[in-house]
């Protein structure tokens, strides 16, 4: 979808922004069959217990609205780059001098306050930009990083990867 939609700040308006979601699907099932949705919202916190509340009213609402399909939030704490550092391999591939410090690898990532301005700071040269981030991903695919238990530990990544393994596999 190219017109991004804000969930995790809809209250009220939540269950049409599904909808909205679930008809653009399903509009695209004359050239690809709908296995599952998978949603991505940076959640702009740290996984804390307003995190897990987020979390939970978005789910029901998910499967609510989904019933059809299998679905899973990708509810990322703070922001998607906190689930990039979970492949600190990726950087390197991307940029060769980016290297993620030693401690950002060890830390709880879904704790990191802007994970974005943190690459920033202390990627490396050249500065890492959002632009980046579909690359980085690719490269942490390609590398055979991405797995439901990777090295870090960022429990917004984990809660999004038990979602998926609860998917049946599809031949």
């Amino acid at each position: 979808m190219r017109k991004p939609i804000r969930l995790a700040r809809a209250q009220a308006k939540l269950s049409p922004r599904l909808q909205q979601i679930k008809n653009f699907a399903e509009g695209h099932a004359d050239t690809a069959k709908v296995v599952g949705i998978v949603i991505h919202v940076d959640l702009d916190a740290v996984a804390d217990d307003n995190y897990d509340k987020v979390r939970r009213r978005i789910t029901e609402e998910m499967r609510a609205t989904f019933k059809e399909y299998p679905s899973a939030l990708a509810l990322a704490a703070y922001e998607i780059e906190a689930w990039l550092m979970l492949f600190p391999d990726a950087f390197t591939k991307v940029k060769p001098g980016w290297r993620l410090r030693e401690a950002d690898c060890r830390r709880d990532l879904a704790q990191l306050v802007k994970a974005k301005e943190h690459l920033v700071k202390n990627l490396g040269k050249p500065p890492y930009s959002e632009s980046h981030a579909p690359k980085v991903m690719e490269e942490a695919v390609k590398g055979g990083h991405v797995t439901a238990r990777p090295i870090g530990n960022n429990r917004s990544y984990r809660d999004f990867a038990n979602e998926m393994a609860g998917w049946k596999k599809i031949n």
